[in-house]
């Protein structure tokens, strides 16, 4: 079972996947790494949006955005994040902003599937 209490689905690679969605998206991704179009693909990768720290002696977590894949595309020469969604809870919309903010000025590049 995923954190939305659903059943995962595994890939043709053997990956559990939170959905049939993601776990297809991971096979295409995989046959176009074989066909030589992307590179250095990752799963959920995870991006710091703050660190932790503390305050009034009080330990706080950092703050973690784990997309779903990530990859070098080589036609457009940068990397690629991507995020495959169903349903965007209010959590996931404000990470999304926190993320694209970090983002901005770099080359990657996230994509929504």
């Amino acid at each position: 079972m995923t954190k939305y209490h659903s059943r995962t689905t595994i890939c043709n690679q053997g990956h559990k996947h939170a959905s049939k969605k993601e776990a297809n998206r991971c096979n295409e991704l995989y046959l176009m790494k074989e066909a030589g179009v992307i590179s250095l693909l990752e799963q959920q990768p995870e991006f710091i949006l703050q660190g932790k720290f503390k305050y009034r002696d009080k330990a706080i977590r950092k703050i973690v955005y784990r997309a779903d894949f990530k990859y070098w595309d080589k036609e457009r020469g940068q990397f690629v994040v991507e995020e495959v969604k169903g349903f965007k809870t209010a959590v996931y919309r404000l990470k999304k902003k926190m993320l694209l903010y970090i983002l901005q000025d770099s080359r990657i590049e996230f994509i929504e599937i």
